[in-house]
């Protein structure tokens, strides 16, 4: 191999590390505005990260690297004192789950793969509760997080709409 191949070949590897890195910023940010206070001043919390691990689990693979799935959910357990690795634990699993399912969500059907985002936030909405009923050692009510699935899912559209322009911006 020649010096040559060997620094083309270096630098489309700090360009693909530098490109998931974009989109773990991506994600990031977009926990922290799911974080703002404005939400609690309205008493609805949207999951906005669902809409994030959906596109970029099925839509735009390079989106989402496992790390950066990893550390999303420690940055979420820090924001909502959650014990460490517990959001974490609930983002690889829902990734899992994307994965397995993603022949048949992965359509250009629009209506098809809403359906499919709304089943995937009920999925998470009720994993979630569970986990926290687990950790808490009593029953946490389905309805606490009701309101948000909702939110979440009506704006599942304009979350598409914009996690494309972005994604197709970044490269």
């Amino acid at each position: 191999m020649s010096n040559k191949s060997i620094a083309a070949s270096l630098w489309q590897t700090i360009l693909q590390d530098w490109r998931h890195f974009k989109y773990s910023i991506l994600a990031i940010l977009i926990l922290m505005i799911n974080a703002l206070p404005i939400w609690s001043s309205i008493g609805v919390y949207p999951q906005l990260y669902l809409c994030v691990l959906y596109f970029g689990t099925l839509y735009y693979p390079p989106m989402l690297s496992l790390g950066s799935i990893f550390l999303a959910g420690l940055i979420q357990d820090g924001i909502y004192g959650y014990p460490l690795g517990f959001s974490s634990l609930e983002f690889l699993c829902l990734h899992s789950i994307l994965i397995s399912q993603s022949r048949y969500l992965a359509r250009e059907d629009m209506l098809l793969s809403w359906i499919g985002f709304a089943v995937f936030c009920v999925m998470d909405t009720f994993f979630h509760s569970l986990l926290l009923s687990y950790i808490f050692e009593q029953f946490l009510s389905f309805s606490l997080f009701s309101l948000g699935t909702i939110l979440t899912i009506c704006t599942y559209p304009l979350s598409l709409k914009f996690l494309y322009a972005i994604s197709k911006k970044i490269g």
